[in-house]
């Protein structure tokens, strides 16, 4: 997408679904909004790294299908090679962030550009919502991921991975004291410089867009 256009991802959604608050916009932001928080939980527990935009993507409508579909401009990550316990570059873990949020990303989740607008809000609450209900079933998602304790990938052959991954869901907590530290995961990300770091290497190593 960065490669056919000029504009950021505010520009674009405004180019293929129309004006900002037209229904059609709208439908593809709060999908934007709904499966970007699912992916921010997602990233917290599981760690996944090299989230460069080339391995981010986004759903499309094709022509038989509505705009305003519960699939277009859903968010989509792809390429888990490094996960968990592994980053690139010798495992520099660099990104430092626990999922991303770049400054074109916090355009569409929050236009305010400060951390107060209603869309924002709603991005955090469901952040916020998506942890707490991961921490419920905490031993079912560690127990189906120490499945593949003996598989020989990578993630699982240095430091403590499913120890860490337990203290991530973070169980001497209150639900009230997580979900404060899910809003202040949030926070951290906000259009981290890392984060844009990160994308900048891509972009001069591998000449990814930004």
């Amino acid at each position: 997408m960065g490669e056919t256009t000029d504009g950021g991802l505010y520009e674009i959604f405004q180019q293929d679904y129309g004006p900002v608050g037209s229904p059609n916009f709208e439908a593809a932001r709060r999908n934007f909004i709904i499966s970007s928080a699912g992916y921010a939980v997602a990233s917290l527990l599981l760690q996944p790294k090299d989230r460069h935009n080339g391995n981010l993507l986004f759903d499309e409508y094709d022509s038989a299908s509505s705009l305003t579909s519960d699939r277009v401009g859903r968010l989509v990550h792809i390429d888990f090679g490094f996960i968990l316990e592994t980053s690139p570059g010798g495992n520099m873990r660099f990104e430092s962030a626990h999922f991303k949020l770049s400054h074109e990303m916090t355009q569409l989740l929050d236009p305010s550009g400060v951390m107060k607008s209603e869309t924002w809000d709603n991005f955090v609450s469901l952040c916020v919502k998506g942890y707490l209900a991961a921490r419920r079933h905490m031993n079912g998602i560690i127990n189906t991921v120490l499945l593949m304790l003996d598989s020989g990938l990578p993630c699982f052959s240095r430091g403590d991975p499913i120890g860490n991954l337990r203290k991530r869901f973070h169980p001497e907590m209150s639900e009230r004291e997580a979900a404060n530290f899910m809003k202040n995961v949030c926070t951290d990300a906000y259009n981290k410089w890392t984060t844009a770091g990160y994308d900048l290497i891509q972009y001069l190593q591998q000449g990814i867009e930004k």
